[in-house]
């Protein structure tokens, strides 16, 4: 960051000197070695960028992210931020996570954890595609709505439809891991 800031000044010191020299016949000798310095400059901070770019996406690849499956199949969840999704990736992190859920009150599907996790339950109004953590010891996944005092953990990153067809048709296995 400090480079890019750097180069950014030696530009703009450079662009106002150039504004400021007198005008006079303009020799084809400048022109090419203005155009040096453009080009070079240009070089420079595509390079810098670039390292950034490469940089940012090492970060990425060691990051760790919690993946979620229903029956083998990965789902897309966009997780919430907080202590108790954090302690689910802790645990994850151990080993996988599998429950058995079930079928409940045709709009969700619900299965017991192994442990109680912190609960910062608020009164909510679930929607299809919700994850909740209930009472402490159970995770919710719903495929329609319900209101309640839940914990928030995420959102399936998929169309209403298809969270339907992938809850609605009985019993199911919620399987958390941890990726790369």
């Amino acid at each position: 960051m400090k480079r890019v800031l750097l180069l950014s000044l030696c530009v703009l010191v450079l662009s106002g000197l150039a504004g400021c020299r007198e005008k006079r016949s303009v020799s084809f000798e400048n022109d090419i070695s203005e155009e040096m310095i453009d080009n070079s400059t240009e070089s420079q901070i595509s390079a810098v960028e670039e390292t950034e770019i490469t940089d940012k996406s090492a970060i990425d690849d060691e990051k760790e992210y919690m993946k979620l499956y229903f029956n083998d199949t990965e789902i897309p969840v966009i997780w919430e931020d907080n202590q108790t999704v954090q302690e689910l990736m802790e645990e994850a992190g151990k080993g996988d996570i599998v429950v058995q859920m079930s079928m409940y009150s045709d709009n969700e599907q619900v299965g017991s954890l192994e442990k109680s996790y912190t609960k910062n339950d608020e009164q909510i109004t679930t929607h299809s595609g919700d994850i909740v953590l209930y009472s402490g010891d159970k995770i919710v996944a719903f495929y329609g709505s319900n209101s309640w005092a839940y914990t928030r953990l995420g959102k399936m990153n998929l169309p209403e439809g298809d969270v339907t067809g992938l809850l609605s048709n009985g019993d199911i296995t919620l399987k958390i891991v941890i990726a790369k």
